[in-house]
């Protein structure tokens, strides 16, 4: 399950932290705005118009190297629909961009949501970045997750330096009104950041995720993207057994784990659990699937089914020594919470 740091007031896709949804409901322009990119109070909008072009000078960008002190508010309405689909996904609304300037290895975490100050606003956002050759094909850093107008937000660690554009955009055509944010990730050993799981607390590792062994075994929010992912560590025995809530909201983000084999040749086994303890005997108790990705972000092993119970589950060999995530996936949009207990198991 995703707890949001920002999100829509009310039916939003995730559990909601109420003190950063007031700073999103009811904060203004990011303190590095020059006064020419400063919402104009008179424009009858929620705030500054983007560029609707991606790439050219950059003196036509509002211009972010470092995270907005407060969320954005920002206008597409009277640009146009310069890019209409994003990967496989359509996006008939107006576009509008943000210059991101980043250092290769920066992390970065991107929401957007319907500004909720303008009347008749009703939109569903759609969020994606694209680098300075500004092509939409492979659109491999997006969110359109929520149905509606809920909180649409990603991860991203920057594969290379320089100018990457931010684009919002809509599933609804025409133009909104939006409130974004942006928020670079340190992971230094202070105060967590928006963006990031934990940082220095007793419970958390050096790369600033929540632990989870044998003592601590439930889901920490957030948890649905790499790097606020919770990392499992394994007892003497290999057998990890957590549990935790997927969906609500209408959402899609999916709840992701982190950890690490230590062994050539390792054997990976994950099974679904009922509340029992017992093996899950029936797939509609796992309306999701279970993916194994590794640190670059390659699929190692697609989801598989159990051919008896249907259930979801997951058999690996072969697994090289590294570092590896698995995510359960859910591609329908799940209105209520589904709690689950995942048994995991490394083996020679």
């Amino acid at each position: 399950m995703t707890v949001a740091s920002a999100a829509l007031l009310g039916g939003g896709c995730f559990v909601v932290d109420t003190g950063h949804l007031d700073d999103l409901r009811n904060g203004g322009a990011d303190a590095g705005m020059s006064d020419a990119q400063m919402p104009d109070e008179d424009s009858g909008t929620g705030g500054e118009q983007l560029n609707d072009a991606c790439g050219g000078d950059i003196a036509e960008y509002i211009v972010l190297s470092a995270s907005t002190t407060t969320p954005m508010p920002v206008s597409t309405r009277g640009l146009s629909n310069r890019i209409s689909s994003c990967g496989s996904r359509d996006a008939p609304g107006n576009d509008g961009f943000i210059a991101i300037q980043v250092q290769a290895g920066e992390k970065w975490h991107f929401h957007v949501i319907p500004d909720p100050s303008v009347e008749d606003n009703d939109r569903d956002p759609f969020l994606y970045l694209l680098d300075s050759r500004c092509r939409n094909t492979a659109c491999e850093h997006s969110s359109d997750a929520c149905v509606g107008s809920g909180d649409e937000h990603f991860a991203f660690v920057a594969p290379t330096g320089g100018t990457w554009y931010l684009g919002i955009d809509d599933r609804m055509a025409g133009g909104g009104d939006y409130l974004v944010g942006a928020y670079r990730l340190f992971c230094d050993g202070g105060e967590a950041q928006h963006g990031e799981a934990c940082d220095g607390s007793a419970t958390c590792n050096i790369d600033c995720r929540e632990i989870l062994d044998e003592s601590r075994s439930s889901e920490q929010l957030p948890n649905d993207n790499e790097i606020e992912a919770n990392f499992l560590e394994f007892p003497a025995t290999q057998t990890l057994t957590i549990s935790g809530d997927i969906g609500g909201g209408n959402c899609t983000y999916p709840d992701v784990y982190n950890f690490s084999v230590a062994n050539d040749s390792t054997r990976l086994v994950v099974d679904i659990l009922k509340t029992d303890g017992s093996t899950c005997d029936s797939g509609s108790l796992t309306p999701f699937d279970i993916v194994l990705r590794n640190s670059a972000g390659e699929v190692r092993a697609s989801a598989q089914t159990n051919a008896t119970t249907g259930c979801s589950e997951l058999r690996v060999d072969g697994l090289d020594a590294a570092n590896y995530f698995l995510y359960l996936e859910h591609d329908e949009p799940l209105e209520r919470l589904i709690p689950y207990r995942l048994r995991i198991t490394q083996m020679l």
